[in-house]
């Protein structure tokens, strides 16, 4: 069963902590002479609240990844998986709600981004939860069944996230973040 496939979900995230590191070479952005302040959060206040959410799903798969073997073991593991991710990807978005768009350029078209991102990952997260939840582990096709369920296709997203994590803006903050950093060290294994 393969954790029913969990390894979508994870990639996801995994890709986007791994863009989130390879982001930004410290950079300031570029400034004009008499430019308009602009308004919002604080960048690295925001790329560390994205960062965070990113990072909590992480520590949930090496929750789920400790499941037994046993088909009712997978599913349990990855029911509890799902859970952490939907409560990962609803408090992100909440937190970024909270935090305001951050203070660059089109900052709103990043927190809309963002904020969508992150709704629609918990909304896809919590469907496919429910239709595992609605298998049964003695049904002799469960496993066959189980593996049909792909996980969330956040793929539009996810290319969307890494549009962000490069934005020549946010890069300098997703760099400077402490919670970026912790999360590129958990993705490359440190």
């Amino acid at each position: 069963m393969s954790l029913l496939r969990v390894g979508v979900s994870a990639g996801v995230v995994l890709s986007l902590g791994l863009a989130v590191t390879g982001c930004g070479s410290g950079a300031k952005p570029e400034t004009t002479p008499g430019a308009v302040a602009l308004q919002g959060s604080d960048p690295v206040a925001w790329a560390g609240a994205f960062c965070t959410g990113l990072g909590d799903v992480l520590g949930g798969l090496a929750t789920a990844a400790q499941s037994g073997s046993s088909p009712q073991s997978q599913k349990d593991g990855v029911l509890a998986f799902s859970d952490v991710m939907q409560k990962a990807f609803t408090s992100t978005a909440q937190k970024l709600e909270q935090l305001g768009p951050p203070k660059i350029t089109d900052g709103q078209k990043a927190q809309d981004a963002a904020v969508g991102y992150f709704h629609t990952a918990a909304g896809t997260v919590s469907e496919q939860r429910a239709k595992l939840a609605a298998l049964d582990v003695n049904d002799p096709d469960f496993t066959k069944k189980a593996a049909t369920l792909t996980g969330p296709d956040l793929s539009a997203a996810s290319a969307q996230m890494q549009g962000l994590t490069t934005n020549k803006d946010l890069a300098p903050a997703f760099s400077n973040a402490p919670e970026c950093k912790h999360l590129g060290d958990v993705a490359n294994g440190k």
